[in-house]
């Protein structure tokens, strides 16, 4: 990784004539190690370390992928992430925060303008969520190499924000039945302004061969959302919290009813995102098969051959390693806390009792618990990046011939700033 381009480029050699290319991965190792340095940086760094670790994690994923044996090259840097998201929070999150902060004050919070203003921003905010993401898939690509020579994408982030922003809102008044031409659309859009070297990548892809996946996706998804309530509720006794008492009047739930609507309502997550993974498997699959055999660029083309059943098996148990990955760092956190009370002595403990009552302590404790667990989901990202970009890179096949001698470098593209909008959003972990 630390060669030199142009030297990447001169003992490479040329494609053998007649021969498709070999695309393999070759797993990178250290990254338990590294998700766990990444993670304690963050807390002592407040978050700063956050980039220069994403950005060691790209690098590491990015020459296990090889092509004719030779590894993909990663160029970016942290501090060009970390000053994209300090432009974007300059310029867009503080002028909104301070522009939220006034229309309050001067028209109250619960006024019409105060709605209509928060609404705007709403739409707003999803017109840049499209353009971050292709912002985003734009400055990834310039920092993409292979023998030399560099990816790019060349089209407009405003065209495919604005293609994101109109298709979006059309989901829930179609019920999600516009998800197929709208990620069909959204990948024409993405393919064809990609450019490796100056050669252009092409997508002749239809939407209509994904809707009979689609179809029994959707199907299964409502049958499942429609018995998730009697799921839940045969954990949660939810009419028993909220009945009247015997003298007619209101009875509030007690704390240990609060406590099992906290655990219902984890628990309908949890099973929402389980089962969501499991049955759009076929859907997701189709889609990249179909994808990937409509992506074409010179004489070469794609082909996926993803299985349903492998999707599904990288997909959740990607979910339950950063569900165990948290488990284990919260644990390992509250016994380093446990002990730290302890050395402090009673004193401590005395003065923490005085000012709270006993009843509520665990409460008090158990926000940051739960804060900290969600933080640690993500300790264990970059393993779960690397197994899901790693079966996605063994099961792609590349058909017909490219003329590496032929393919000239392309002008460097002047992106001196990373992903500034999708860091801000907190979109496109990889």
């Amino acid at each position: 990784m630390t060669t030199p381009a142009r030297t990447i480029e001169k003992s490479g050699a040329p494609q053998r004539p007649g021969t498709s290319p070999h695309l393999s991965w070759l797993h990178p190792l250290g990254l338990i190690s590294l998700s766990v340095y990444n993670f304690v940086m963050r807390f002592l760094t407040l978050g700063i370390h956050h980039f220069w670790g994403k950005n060691e994690v790209r690098k590491r994923i990015w020459s296990s992928i090889r092509v004719e044996g030779e590894p993909l090259e990663y160029t970016g840097t942290g501090a060009e992430l970390f000053r994209g998201f300090l432009v974007i929070f300059g310029i867009v999150f503080l002028p909104v925060m301070l522009a939220t902060f006034s229309v309050a004050v001067f028209f109250g919070p619960d006024s019409g303008i105060s709605k209509g203003f928060q609404g705007g921003l709403y739409l707003a905010f999803l017109l840049l969520t499209g353009v971050a993401i292709y912002r985003a898939q734009r400055y990834r690509l310039s920092r993409t190499r292979w023998r030399g020579i560099r990816a790019s994408l060349v089209g407009s982030s405003l065209k495919y924000g604005w293609t994101y922003f109109w298709t979006m809102l059309l989901v829930p008044v179609t019920l999600g039945w516009i998800s197929p031409w709208r990620a069909t659309r959204l990948q024409r859009i993405t393919t064809d302004d990609m450019r490796f070297g100056t050669t252009a990548f092409s997508f002749t892809a239809s939407s209509r061969p994904l809707y009979g996946p689609f179809a029994t996706f959707w199907l299964l998804m409502v049958a499942f959302l429609a018995a998730l309530p009697f799921l839940v509720t045969a954990i949660v006794p939810w009419p028993d919290m909220f009945a009247a008492s015997e003298t007619g009047e209101f009875k509030p739930p007690r704390p240990e009813d609060m406590a099992r609507i906290v655990v219902g309502v984890y628990f309908a997550l949890f099973l929402l995102g389980v089962v969501y993974m499991i049955l759009s498997a076929w859907y997701r699959a189709a889609m990249i098969r179909h994808f990937s055999r409509h992506t074409h660029i010179d004489g070469l083309s794609f082909a996926s051959t993803v299985t349903p059943g492998g999707l599904m098996w990288i997909t959740v148990s990607n979910f339950l390693l950063l569900v165990a990955g948290a488990v284990v760092a919260t644990a390992t956190l509250a016994a380093i806390g446990l002990f730290i009370w302890t050395l402090a002595g009673a004193g401590l403990g005395s003065a923490i009792g005085d000012s709270i009552p006993p009843e509520q302590i665990g409460g008090v404790l158990g926000v940051p618990m739960v804060l900290l667990f969600f933080l640690a989901m993500g300790m264990l990202l970059p393993v779960a990046q690397a197994r899901s970009t790693g079966y996605l890179v063994s099961h792609l096949r590349l058909d017909g011939t490219l003329d590496t001698a032929a393919i000239e470098a392309s002008a460097e593209q002047n992106i001196k700033r990373g992903e500034g909008l999708a860091q801000a959003f907190d979109i496109d972990a990889l």
